[in-house]
């Protein structure tokens, strides 16, 4: 094993030392000024030059820096997974599936009903008619209406009976060109629907002149839909403003609609927001606003909460809605971002004068850190 490298100064002094110390315990000779001054010069010599060199780092400092500055550019960056928030928008057209199988809504008086898609329908008899008729749609007639309307002072009603679907079901609803009018789609195949008719009602056909029926008692109609998609066409005499079960359990919530442009050469398609106007609270901040503009889109990879309320207006939907969100954006195309919480910002919320004391021993411990990395003494 290699003997360390000896330091030559160091060895001077020590031999120097050893001598003045010879000298100094001869009693009877006294130490000479020129070896005190020389060991003086040494010992200068010394520190002058220790002190040149250059001092090794704390790299554990550095490394302690650095791991720190990862993790608060991950708490700038990094986005929680999932978040609770309030939606009160207002929107041409909502769409959205059934976490499980509920009543949609009470029963509704209507003006008109018109429902398309059907498979079979079965009309009940009116006065004087033989009994009632059942009649296949599918090889003609995919739609039927029925409007109520008057004969003296007799007036019809139409009314729809209670909708209750199953999980999964799929619903876009929005006002129709219609005054009035709103269009409920549903893709639940085999649908079995009911309505009851009284008095002059005109029920009409695809394809056929309307036939004016009077029914001297209330009497039910029976739609049953197909494999496609089922229609609703719903007009009121008087907007209601909730006809919609309220607290209604749901998930995937959307609010964008499909239009296709045509061409001489190719159908365009394109995706439309359909948010009027609205506020978008985050649950997990404290109840932090952010105000949604006329067309701005608004996008979840998943959804799952409660429509509190869907209240109807003449030319749009209003919606309350809370629920648990993932890979929320706002934004179309390229100009898509996320507007998840941070992980800062959801601990600004949760634990702010905690991470008010830590941000201040972080700071000045970053502080002291670097002076001590640069040779400052603090």
């Amino acid at each position: 094993m290699s003997e360390p490298v000896k330091d030559p100064l160091r060895e001077l002094f020590r031999r120097e030392l050893d001598a003045f110390a010879a000298e100094a315990t001869q009693t009877d000779s006294m130490v000479s000024p020129g070896r005190i001054e020389a060991l003086s010069g040494l010992a200068k010599l010394i520190e002058a030059r220790d002190s040149l060199r250059p001092k090794p780092r704390n790299w554990w400092a550095a490394l302690v820096l650095f791991s720190t500055l990862g993790v608060v550019s991950l708490l700038l960056f990094a986005r929680v997974r999932e978040t609770d928030i309030e939606l009160d928008i207002l929107l041409a057209q909502v769409s959205f599936s059934l976490a499980k199988a509920q009543a949609l809504t009470a029963a509704i008086d209507l003006s008109a009903l018109g429902i398309s898609g059907l498979q079979n329908i079965q009309l009940p008899p009116s006065s004087g008619e033989s009994p009632s008729v059942n009649t296949n749609l599918s090889d003609s007639a995919p739609a039927v209406s029925l409007t109520a309307s008057s004969a003296g002072e007799r007036h019809g009603t139409v009314t729809l009976a209670p909708l209750s679907l199953q999980a999964d079901t799929r619903l876009i609803l929005g006002p129709a060109d219609v005054a009035n009018q709103y269009r409920l789609s549903m893709n639940a195949t085999n649908l079995l629907l009911h309505a009851a008719v009284y008095g002059p009602v005109n029920v009409g056909l695809a394809g056929s002149p309307a036939r004016a029926l009077d029914f001297a008692t209330p009497k039910q109609v029976t739609f049953r839909g197909g494999s496609e998609e089922v229609n609703l066409d719903l007009s009121f005499r008087t907007i209601l403003r909730s006809p919609i079960a309220p607290q209604l359990q749901v998930r995937d919530i959307a609010f964008s609609r499909v239009d296709q442009f045509l061409d001489s050469e190719q159908a365009l398609v394109k995706r439309l927001s359909t948010i009027l106007s609205g506020t978008l609270s985050f649950e997990s901040l404290g109840g932090q606003e952010l105000r949604l503009r006329p067309g701005e889109g608004l996008q979840f990879e998943h959804s799952q909460g409660e429509i509190r309320s869907l209240e109807f207006a003449t030319d749009h939907v209003r919606l309350k809605f809370h629920a648990r969100v993932r890979g929320m954006k706002t934004g179309t195309g390229e100009g898509q971002r996320s507007i998840m919480p941070t992980y800062l910002e959801w601990l600004k919320a949760r634990h702010g004068l905690s991470l008010l004391w830590v941000t201040s021993l972080y700071i000045f411990g970053l502080v002291a850190g670097t002076l001590r990395w640069f040779g400052v003494r603090v």
